[in-house]
This record gives structure tokens, C-alpha cells and sequence, in this order.
């Protein structure tokens, strides 16, 4: 080995060592939005990374998003579903609950009715709580929470989502973004999303 291919060597080796030391800095420390709904807990570990049960509680869309830190795989609709409204985001997740996207009217063509199930749109939660889809949706869209094995539990949102209301444009869904104790986004039913 000459001088040369060893000083090269030396200085691959250090580059690899320098990269795989540094850690690599999650959604959590690049935008804010994602912790605002759960801005008073610190995520585990284990939540921190990749994985169906990555950061229950927190804004998912925030970085599973075109142009986002998860822009491989941006998703349409997400959130997590806890077991009661004041829940704290990294235990009270509530695992297998039903979240359908349903039609917020009828098709003027007569393809679908309002309140049927759209395509890709029967989820349910794992067990931190968490839903999330990529599916395409026709908005706006209504959605309905439910209790697999009991139908008495169940809760159908009033309000219609994934519509820009002044422009009509097609928007993500970030449930967390709005459900969560606190929060300004909305009146009323001020917690996280839960089945009574």
C-alpha cells in the first residue's frame, strides 16, 4: 500500500465514523408543528423511530408530507385515536379502533352515496393508536370513529375535512393538528380524538 492509498483510506474511514457518529436530527427538532399537540411530553426512544408507531399523538403530516422530511411516503390522512380526550400522547394511544373516510354527499353521477366508506378508506389504529393512509379521497370528506366490537361506541366528526374552503383544493388531513387538550383549531370538542 503506497502513502497515498493509505491517507485515502484513512480519510474514508474517518468520513464513515463522522457521519454514522452524528445523529441524524428527527421531525420533532426541524419543525415545530409536529410537537404542537403534544408540546409537554418528551417521545421515547423507541417512538423516535421509524415505524408504525412513530409518535403517537404528534402531527404526522408534518413531515409525511410532499416536500416534507418523510416525502417518501406522504400520506393523505393520519392521526391517532387515544382513550379518553386528555390521553397523554405516549401511552394513551388506543389500539385497534375503526377510522372510515366516508363521502360527504352523493355523486351527482350516482357512483357513490354520502356516507358510504371511499375506497381505501376502512383503517384502523395499531397498537400506539396511530392511523395513516396514502389513499386518494373525494373531498370534502366526513370521517366516523367506531368500536369494531361493541357499535354503540362510536363518533361521527361534524365537521367535513380535506378541502380548502376557500379555494377548493384538495388538503392532507393531520388529525393531531386540531385534536388535542387546548387546542385553538377548535371549539367544542377541545381534546384528542376518543370514543366515550
Amino acid at each position: 500500500m503506497t502513502a497515498r492509498s493509505g491517507l485515502m483510506l484513512s480519510l474514508a474511514a474517518g468520513l464513515t465514523l463522522g457521519i454514522a457518529s452524528c445523529d441524524r436530527p428527527s421531525g420533532l427538532e426541524l419543525i415545530p408543528e409536529a410537537v404542537v399537540s403534544c408540546s409537554t411530553e418528551q417521545p421515547t426512544s423507541d417512538q423516535q423511530g421509524e415505524g408504525t408507531k412513530m409518535l403517537p399523538g404528534r402531527v404526522c403530516g408534518a413531515c409525511h408530507r410532499t416536500g416534507g422530511q418523510a416525502a417518501n411516503s406522504p400520506w393523505t390522512l393520519s392521526g391517532t385515536v387515544f382513550v379518553d380526550a386528555n390521553a397523554p400522547c405516549n401511552t394513551g394511544g388506543a389500539a385497534n379502533i375503526g377510522v372510515e373516510v366516508l363521502y360527504s354527499q352523493d355523486d351527482p353521477n350516482g357512483g357513490y352515496r354520502m356516507n358510504e366508506v371511499q375506497p381505501g378508506g376502512s383503517l384502523r389504529t395499531n397498537d400506539a393508536g396511530n392511523f395513516y393512509t396514502a389513499a386518494k379521497f373525494v373531498a370534502p370528506m366526513r370521517i366516523r370513529v367506531f368500536d369494531p366490537n361493541n357499535s354503540t361506541r362510536q363518533v361521527l366528526m361534524n365537521n367535513l375535512v380535506g378541502q380548502d374552503p376557500t379555494t377548493g383544493a384538495v388538503t392532507r388531513v393531520d388529525c393531531n393538528f386540531c385534536h388535542y387538550p387546548g387546542s385553538p383549531n377548535l371549539t367544542g370538542n377541545n381534546g384528542r380524538i376518543y370514543l366515550p
